[in-house]
Formats: structure tokens, sequence, C-alpha cells
């Protein structure tokens, strides 16, 4: 009775699976590589990083023993995996990859500035514009987004708005680079303290710290840790609080001081939490130090 059931059985799994892959025998083995490799794209990292991506490879080379419109199938099949397990884990994985300290040097700072938290936003041409978020405030100067954002130095379109009000003032831009641009004249909402630029030393991972936006508001984000992109040192956050497209530049506090400034966010999250990079704040002061101290005046 056991063999019969188990000859039934076998048959019945031959039967499906030369349904699903083919009829050839080469069909049916590369398509049980094919099932094989989708579940380790879903693990998502636990074998090691770099195995879902191999995995995905070899999950589309395996589609070449398919006919055309199965292998039409399994490819959609395949990238439609490979994303969803991207918004579900991918952020998982970049928080085990987070390292306690940092792996390229970052520079020191001594001085103190205006925390931004307001939203600039500029037109780039007469189709496109622009919407970022101020990061800080010293002696005229505004520094703004924390990334490269593509602009030219020079004066910059009349309809600038800084909390969505028009800024009268004509600005010039001064720089655009890794670490965000300067624009000047602009001046920080009345009433706004200074806080001291946070060094590395003074960042506290595993522990709570408070991003601020515009008008009183801010939410919670938690330092995971730090991380290395394009070469340059940047901060791992994550928070319960949607990390948006626009925050670039969000100042990020912790006991005190200003330790960096949102720069991205994991572009496949689905759910919380959400995980996003800041630039340490000492290395977007260091790279503008020049227009900031040089407006000081006597």
């Amino acid at each position: 009775m056991r063999k019969e059931r188990r000859k039934v059985l076998s048959g019945a799994v031959s039967r499906v699976l030369r349904l699903l892959f083919g009829e050839t025998k080469a069909a049916v083995r590369a398509g049980v590589c094919v099932l094989v490799c989708l579940l380790v794209i879903i693990s998502a990292g636990y074998p090691g990083p770099r195995v879902p991506a191999i995995a995905f490879c070899v999950a589309l080379a395996c589609t070449a023993f398919f006919d055309l419109k199965r292998r039409l199938i399994f490819i959609g099949v395949i990238i439609f995996v490979q994303a969803f397990s991207m918004g579900m884990n991918g952020a998982r994985v970049l928080l085990g990859e987070a390292s306690e300290l940092p792996e390229v040097a970052v520079p020191e700072v001594a001085a103190s500035v205006v925390p931004g938290g307001d939203v600039f936003a500029t037109r780039v041409s007469t189709q496109q514009s622009m919407k970022a978020t101020v990061c800080f405030y010293k002696n005229g100067v505004a520094v703004v987004a924390a990334h490269e954002c593509g602009l030219r130095p020079g004066v910059l379109h009349a309809d600038t708005t800084l909390n969505y009000r028009k800024i009268e003032e004509q600005l010039l831009l001064l720089e655009d680079t890794p670490w965000g641009f300067a624009v000047k004249p602009i001046e920080p909402p009345v009433g706004r303290q200074e806080l001291p630029i946070g060094n590395a030393a003074d960042v506290s991972v595993g522990e709570p710290a408070t991003c601020l936006l515009s008008e009183n508001e801010s939410f919670d984000v938690e330092i995971e840790g730090w991380s290395v992109r394009d070469g340059r040192p940047y901060l791992v956050v994550s928070s319960l609080h949607e990390i948006t497209k626009g925050m670039s530049g969000v100042p990020v506090v912790q006991n005190g001081r200003i330790i960096g400034f949102l720069s991205a966010t994991w572009p496949f999250s689905l759910r919380s939490p959400y995980v996003g990079y800041a630039s340490p704040a000492a290395s977007v002061y260091n790279d503008m130090k020049d227009h900031l101290e040089s407006e000081a005046g006597p």
C-alpha cells in the first residue's frame, strides 16, 4: 500500500511539474531550480546578503530551458518576487549590515548652527522644480538637502519658497556638493536657538534621536549604526514614521546635538520600520565651512 501511495504521489508531482515547466527533463529540472531560487530570494539575506542576488540571476538563467510562453511568465514571476522581497525584507538586511563605528573617517568640527527643518522649494527649469529641507542656517547662509541636487551656482529662480511662502529676496546658490547645497542670503525663523554640531564620537548607536520639522513638529528615529555609500560615511536610521521624498535635509538631534541630516530613504519599504540614511552633520558642515565662516564678518 505504501509503495502504491508513493507511486501515485510521485506520478502526481511529476505531472504537475511537467504542466508547470514543460515536458522535457531539462525543463523540469530547471523549474525545480527556479523554485529553490525563489525561496532563497524570499529569505532576503538569511543565507548571506549576496545569496539572494545570486539566486535571482540563476533563476533567470534557468528560464532558458522553458518554451517562450513559460519563459516570459516565469521571468515576470521572478522579478515580482524579487521586488516583493526587497520591499518586505530589504530594509532588515540593511539594518543588519550597519556597524557601530564609522568605517570611513568623519571630520571633527566645533561649531553651532541654527537647525533647519523648513521646506525649501525652487524651480530648476520652466518645467522642473525641486523640494528639499533646510539642514541648518549660519551667518545668512542656509545649507539644504544634505545630498547633491544637480543645481548650478548662480541666482535662483524667483519662485523659490520657504515653508511654502515666497522668498522676496534674490537668492544666490553658492555651491552644490555631495553633502548638499548652500544658498544666501537667508535667515532662520525668529526665535530658533542654535545647537552644536555633533561629531562621530557624540553618536550613540542603538539610542533614540529626534528629527526636527518645521512648525515645531518632530518625529522619533533610532540610530541603527553606520554605513558606507559611494565611499562616504552615513548614519542608518529607522522610524515608525514614514520617511518620504522631500525630507532630505531634516536635522537629526540626539542628546542636544545635531548629529546628522536625513539624505535618503530605502526606496522599497512596504512596512514599518522605515529605514533611511543620514549624512553626518560634521561632514556636511565641514564641506560647507568656507561659505559659512567667510560670511561671519569682522
